[in-house]
């Protein structure tokens, strides 16, 4: 139906709650969306989620929508800036596994012990590293930059309950599958050590 329409007539009635003018817009831009954004990110299921958020976006924002260029150039400049969160939040994941293999390094043990703390270290981190993109957020959040429950519920718009559930299943599948049960505190407190 709103096929035809130009771009400033479907924002037009996006602006006014419509959503056949929204699906218009997403049976539009999303396939070259997709694939500039997969382009980037090289992993289908993070692609999709990233997709997803940005039309997520679109509609919750669209009373208040300003467009100083075309739809299409702010559609792509909303991806770009969700996939620079996205190397962001990998660079910082980076950043506190280097911190932590350079505290061992520092460490006066035995180099057997040494090594097996660290391959553990790296274990760990690769298995946050696989969490569900939002679990993993909220649980680095949580334990590496030392926030409380509410800060990340504000931080990232979520309710209370959703961070706890989250933090909770995190710490589940790290004890269950990846790490003995004390070895995540340990690496955890000794991070915090060397950052503080």
């Amino acid at each position: 139906m709103y096929s035809s329409y130009q771009d400033h007539e479907l924002v037009s009635l996006l602006k006014s709650d419509n959503v056949a003018a929204f699906n218009a817009i997403y049976e539009r831009y999303s396939k070259a969306l997709y694939l500039f954004i997969y382009s980037k990110l090289d992993t289908a299921e993070i692609s999709k989620d990233v997709l997803q958020d940005l039309f997520v976006s679109l509609w919750e924002k669209r009373q208040a929508l300003v467009l100083k260029e075309s739809l299409k150039s702010y559609l792509y400049q909303a991806a770009r800036h969700k996939i620079i969160d996205i190397y962001r939040k990998n660079t910082t994941y980076r950043k506190y596994l280097q911190q932590l293999i350079e505290h061992f390094d520092e460490q006066p043990h035995s180099i057997s012990d040494q090594l097996d703390t660290k391959a553990r270290t790296q274990e760990m981190f690769e298995a946050i590293n696989h969490l569900p993109e939002k679990m993993k957020e909220i649980f680095m959040l949580s334990r590496f930059e030392n926030l409380s429950v509410e800060q990340i519920a504000s931080h990232l718009n979520l309710s209370q309950q959703t961070v706890k559930n989250q933090i909770t299943k995190a710490l589940k599948i790290l004890r269950a599958n990846y790490a003995q049960p004390d070895m995540i505190l340990i690496i955890v407190s000794i991070l915090l050590g060397c950052l503080a």
